[in-house]
């Protein structure tokens, strides 16, 4: 399981699963804090990353069967879950521009995709700091414009126990119409 806390971004947004409409997926899941998170809140997860971590907590199946981990290089330009749709898409901290397409294809109507990712200013802060893995400024309000966006966010991000900014990031949650 992963010691790293699930974005608060994704804790406040994420929707209460329904019987029948509760299927969500991982993007870019790496080590699976929210993938575990996302479970514990009733969810069935299909957990998705290039690279997954090999430990005793991380088996395809876990104990109450609400994870399933997938192994897929994202960035191939082959989608790896075909037709599958989902009610909810988290996407965390990664940027790789080819794939809102298929997201957008992936979120089932009525479902919604929660994103946050760096964006331009944070190369100030640290890594990353390549524009092509930093979105321009409304990039995603633009990318999501046809859907209903419920909140969404962009600049500084601030620690608790910080005066300054640690990043700069772009969010939103988006509802497939």
């Amino acid at each position: 399981m992963s010691s790293q806390l699930p974005s608060h971004w994704i804790t406040h947004h994420t929707p209460a699963p329904i019987v029948g409409r509760n299927r969500a997926l991982d993007l870019a899941c790496g080590t699976g804090r929210h993938s575990f998170w996302l479970a514990g809140q009733g969810w069935h997860v299909t957990a998705l990353d290039r690279d997954l971590p090999h430990t005793d907590g991380m088996t395809n199946n876990t104990a109450d069967n609400t994870i399933d981990w997938q192994q897929a290089d994202l960035e191939t330009g082959i989608w790896p879950l075909g037709p599958q749709t989902f009610d909810l898409i988290v996407v965390v901290n990664y940027l790789h521009r080819p794939l809102f397409e298929p997201l957008r294809g992936a979120v089932r109507s009525g479902g919604t995709l929660i994103y946050e990712t760096f964006m331009v200013g944070n190369e100030k802060h640290g890594r990353p700091t390549s524009p092509e893995f930093l979105l321009r400024a409304d990039e995603l309000t633009t990318e999501f414009s046809g859907w209903h966006i419920t909140d969404q966010m962009q600049g500084d991000v601030y620690r608790d126990d910080a005066p300054s900014p640690h990043a700069v990031k772009q969010a939103i949650v988006a509802v497939k119409p």
